[in-house]
């Protein structure tokens, strides 16, 4: 714990002596160094700070105890009292007038500020630029701070690091997104890559309908971080790709999540062995894995083992002390059980299901229902997960007669 304390506090100060920097224009990519000691008084456990430029002679210690009683969004570690530290740099830069205030796309005469080679938590401090709606601020500020939100908390919760500058896209409507792709890319596709969010290279698109959605810009940032693409069997990258974003923007996915038990119900569990499991069932295997075999620092060793290329079945074993086989067969086996259960379980009506269970929000403009693995004789006519939309009310309506 104080390890990754002590490290947090470093990058810390390496951002406080490097921001200074880039102030001065928009064209300067620089680094900046600082020697940093972290003294704990014997007497008491109090924290104190010494920082010198890196290579100079005397050293600054800061009076000012640091307070360890914050905790961070994740809970998992203690975060000091802010401590701001000016590191002096000596920069020559000749820059015409103009360049500082120009607003041009890149390739058009201006060069934006990247953060490659500079620390994880520099990088986090300026993550990102963004580009559109300029006659609403609100806008722009407010997928900055949440990008910014995704990489602290991909930090703090699992030690991913962000590399590299991102710049965001953001527009008016559908056909804007499509413009400013052609400005950075000269051309255009015929239609938006998704309906929702997309990137390529250093640069994200998020339309109107999830230009600030935290859901849609954890999934591109973790997206560009867990590199997709290769891995085999898929069903690894699926449910990788959906738990880290999923655990930002809403909580932590379960196997006691409604969707993962109605795939349970319904589906066969082989699937996921035979390459043709629905999405919930894939990351569904992944959740198994972390629960039964080991955790989710486990999970993200043997994904970089697959990322370096190292086949699964040799990865699983070395990591979860198990072969890819025996966790297909344990997996089976505790889902046809699971079943056995949702089956006996269920019930037979809306009204039987009233009685027994709360109702849970249905679809948009609906009432309210269960789930449909509860009740499965109901027909689910809108496809939303919920039935007895429409009966729950008339069934309330005659529990007191039938119990008469």
């Amino acid at each position: 714990m104080k390890t990754a304390i002590i490290a947090a506090l470093i990058a810390a100060i390496a951002i406080g002596g490097a921001l200074g920097a880039f102030a001065a224009t928009r064209t300067v990519e620089t680094t900046a160094e600082v020697d940093v000691r972290v003294w704990r008084r014997v007497s008491d456990g109090a924290l104190f700070l010494s920082t010198r430029p890196a290579g100079a002679d005397d050293w600054e210690t800061h009076d000012t105890e640091l307070n360890m009683s914050e905790l961070s969004r994740s809970r998992n570690y203690h975060l000091s009292s802010l401590v701001t530290v000016a590191v002096p740099l000596e920069i020559e830069v000749e820059v015409p007038e103009s360049a500082t205030s120009s607003t041009e796309a890149p390739g058009a005469g201006t060069t934006a500020v990247s953060g490659t080679g500079l620390t994880t938590d520099l990088s986090l401090a300026r993550c990102c630029e963004v580009r559109g709606l300029d006659d609403r601020p609100e806008i722009p500020e407010r997928a900055k701070a949440i990008m910014t939100g995704v990489i602290k908390f991909a930090w703090e919760t699992y030690g991913f690091t962000h590399r590299g500058g991102i710049t965001i896209h953001v527009s008016h409507s559908n056909n804007g997104l499509l413009v400013r792709y052609e400005e950075v890319f000269g051309e255009r596709p015929a239609t938006l890559p998704d309906e929702c969010s997309f990137q390529r290279g250093e640069h994200m698109f998020f339309t109107p309908r999830c230009r600030v959605d935290e859901g849609a810009y954890a999934r591109e940032w973790f997206a560009r971080v867990l590199e997709p693409g290769d891995i085999e069997p898929s069903w690894i990258e699926h449910g990788t790709l959906e738990y880290v974003p999923t655990h930002y923007a809403e909580k932590p996915l379960a196997l006691s999540d409604d969707r993962f038990r109605r795939a349970v119900f319904y589906e066969n569990p082989r699937d996921l062995r035979r390459g043709r499991a629905s999405d919930a069932m894939q990351t569904m295997g992944m959740l198994y894995a972390i629960d039964v075999y080991g955790d989710i620092k486990d999970w993200f060793q043997f994904y970089d083992q697959l990322l370096l290329g190292q086949e699964a079945s040799t990865a699983f074993d070395a990591v979860f002390d198990a072969t890819l086989p025996e966790f297909y067969g344990a997996f089976e086996e505790w889902a046809e059980h699971q079943k056995l259960i949702l089956v006996a379980t269920a019930f037979s009506s809306c009204q039987e299901a009233a009685q027994s269970i709360r109702a849970q929000r249905g679809s948009v403009g609906r009432g309210s229902g269960f789930p449909d693995f509860r009740v499965p004789l109901e027909f689910d006519d809108d496809g939303d997960g919920i039935v007895c939309e429409d009966a729950y009310a008339t069934a309330i309506c005659e529990i007191p007669s039938t119990i008469q």
